[in-house]
């Protein structure tokens, strides 16, 4: 299966006009259909709009994956257009209208049905029934969002990408690995690092001088300050948003295409939660300050010294450096011994196609297969560099679907920033890394496994967002499988493989920090659903920051720490008012994970079980309710702290 990339050029956004154009002439045609369908007015349009988002593919890689400046300029024209293109087609009540009359006359399937209960929902978040000028606002509203989004992201990818650390004495380096050092190190003969992920985290771990810890914090802690300004205007236009549709504030608007009932609902779980949590958390870093008082002196520890102080205690405390297992976890080695899981488990192979011409000469990709069905490619971006946005994604570019009978394969992509190969040494992971690898392949098989036959339920298509992280989550656990572990734990230098020993000093390094980190995720989930009360001004947003941060958090924060300048996930992403997403989906995950190891062994038909009932079912079923068919109960909502070791 060939992949038919073509860099971005200068014609994108006249092809763009003209494929718009084209789709709004067929719609008009589809209107005088007199006796509407399912399959001969919604599917087409669907499709339709999965062309425009084919096409724009090599956009979203020259915004994100490989930033240009043509990418840039580029996006910058196409948000307008495609606000227009979009609202028109979703305010057009002659298109709602057919879609509810097809909902309410036709005999549908329970996927079809499911998908156009949908549609429905959406219509009146796009303004339908309401009056020409509340419309109009409501377009307006959206196409400045789209900007301001955009701009958010932006300088937070320009600020990450500007500053350096630079350091001569190499004597506060003396904890750090050679193999960490060589990657940091200069032409010249220094060293330098930066905002960057593996950069950055290496630094604050290993740096012993406390005072260069705390400047690489404050530069990562105030990055994009502009950011402040845009925040303020993304709450209130959200909230003028929100209440022109008819809903109380931005949070209920969000949710109310999610599987929770309400904001309530939520904001118990995340606070309940928190409070399980606190006493493990609290715990925790009492047992690191005394650590710190005897070992090094210190009279009080600051959140720039969490990571190095936690690292140094799990060294006494377990006899483990994460340094330790870095040269085990060679890329390419991790990546095939996942693939040779996903094989052993669940029949899932894949095979690399070699020849692609791609945006740069790293990206792999990969034909998967299950059954000896073709499902599609999966292309890679593993590596970090300074044309890519900081995180890690997943995402779609070809969606899957089935048409008198034949699968159209899907293609999706995994984004990471992993320690580039430099000078002869390939890139190594942390075990973090590992773990974000397979959570991001969780997403990727939701995408490409989908056996669903209407492309509106394919994939993400139809998922609600509170637990599309489910897969993700649940597939991330098994990274801290022993056995797994050991199909790709082979040294880059030795070909040895990693030792039970190491991983059993590994994984039980893991337990240490559970609480914290768990509170840590639940702040950032109670400060977004908090934020939307009313259109806050940025002082009023610092200040319901800190109040969830004394609700939960362990460590105090900086004064100075504008953390929300940088949090795009919610600001320039899809997690407005739903980065609660995260723990929501976690419990089901946990539960879900820890009934399939069972006394230490992978539970292989009720693995199987889960991948065909759930994982391949893309958005035409509620997760929720798959989990009740999978397991025969209700989740456990203990399950996540049971196993993180919160709860015993």
């Amino acid at each position: 299966m060939q992949l038919n990339y073509q860099k971005l050029d200068e014609n994108f956004i006249d092809e763009l006009n003209g494929k718009i154009k084209q789709i709004e002439i067929t719609i008009e045609e589809l209107l005088q259909i007199k006796d509407k369908t399912y399959d001969n007015f919604f599917d087409v349009i669907e499709h339709l709009l999965g062309d425009v988002e084919k096409i724009s593919f090599p956009l979203q890689v020259e915004i994100s994956t490989s930033i240009t400046d043509l990418g840039k300029k580029t996006y910058e024209e196409y948000i307008p257009i495609m606000n227009e293109f979009t609202s028109k087609l979703t305010q057009n009540e002659e298109v709602a209208k057919s879609i509810i009359k097809i909902y309410e006359t036709e005999d549908l399937t329970d996927v079809r049905r499911r998908i156009l209960e949908k549609q429905i929902l959406s219509f009146k978040s796009s303004g339908i029934g309401l009056d020409k000028e509340s419309k109009e606002k409501i377009k307006s509203i959206n196409l400045e969002l789209s900007k301001l989004g955009n701009d958010f992201s932006q300088n937070v990818t320009d600020a990450t990408n500007e500053y350096e650390l630079i350091i001569e004495d190499e004597k506060v380096l003396s904890e750090f690995s050679e193999l960490d050092k060589k990657s940091a190190e200069t032409k010249d003969g220094k060293w330098k690092f930066t905002l960057h992920g593996p950069s950055l985290t290496t630094f604050l771990k290993y740096c012993n001088d406390r005072t260069l810890r705390e400047k690489l914090y404050k530069a990562f802690s105030t990055k994009a300050p502009q950011n402040e300004e845009l925040i303020e205007k993304i709450l209130t236009l959200s909230d003028q948003k929100a209440k022109i549709l008819g809903y109380e504030n931005y949070r209920e608007l969000s949710i109310a295409s999610k599987t929770a009932t309400n904001a309530s609902e939520v904001i118990d779980f995340l606070t309940e939660l928190g409070k399980e949590a606190l006493p493990k958390a609290t715990e925790e870093i009492e047992e690191l300050k005394v650590f710190a008082k005897e070992k090094l002196g210190y009279e009080t520890i600051e959140i720039y010294d969490y990571s190095y102080l936690s690292r140094k205690l799990k060294e006494t405390k377990y006899n483990f450096d994460p340094s330790e297992v870095k040269p085990y976890f060679e890329k390419n080695k991790v990546v095939a011994g996942m693939f040779q899981f996903l094989d052993n488990i669940f029949n899932l192979k894949a095979k690399q196609i070699d020849g692609m011409n791609l945006w740069n000469d790293k990206v792999t990709v990969f034909e998967l297969e299950r059954n000896g069905i073709l499902l599609g490619n999966l292309i890679m971006d593993l590596e970090t560099n300074k044309s890519k946005r900081d995180g890690a994604w997943a995402n779609n570019w070809v969606t899957s679907y089935s048409k008198n009978g034949v699968r159209v394969p899907a293609t999706g992509i995994i984004v990471c920033n992993f320690p580039p190969s430099k000078d002869g040494v390939p890139s190594l992971l942390d075990h973090s890394d590992v773990v974000t690898l397979f959570h991001e392949m969780g997403h990727a098989l939701h995408l490409i496994t989908s056996k669903t036959e209407d492309i509106s339920a394919s994939g993400f298509n139809g998922t609600e967002w509170d637990v599309v992280e489910y897969p993700s989550q649940w597939l991330e656990e098994f990274a801290n499988n022993k056995e797994i572990i050991k199909t790709f734990g082979i040294h880059y230098e030795t070909g040895e493989v990693i030792s039970d020993k190491l991983i059993e000093k590994m994984l039980d390094s893991l337990n240490y920090g559970q609480g914290y980190i768990n509170n840590r995720q639940v702040e950032l989930g109670l400060f977004d659903l908090m934020i939307y009360d009313n259109a806050y001004s940025k002082e009023q947003v610092q200040k319901k920051l800190d109040e969830v941060r004394n609700m939960v958090s362990v460590i105090k924060t900086p004064s100075y720490n504008k953390f929300q300048c940088s949090f795009s996930h919610i600001f320039a992403g899809e997690y407005g008012a739903g980065y609660y997403s995260y723990k929501w989906a976690e419990v089901l995950s946990a539960d879900s994970y820890t009934e399939m190891t069972k006394g230490g062994v992978i539970n292989v038909e009720l693995a199987n079980n889960f991948f065909d009932n759930l994982l391949s079912l893309g958005g035409s079923v509620n997760m929720k309710e798959s989990f009740v068919n999978i397991h025969g109960r209700q989740p456990d909502p203990k399950a996540l702290l049971k196993l993180t070791g919160i709860l015993v």
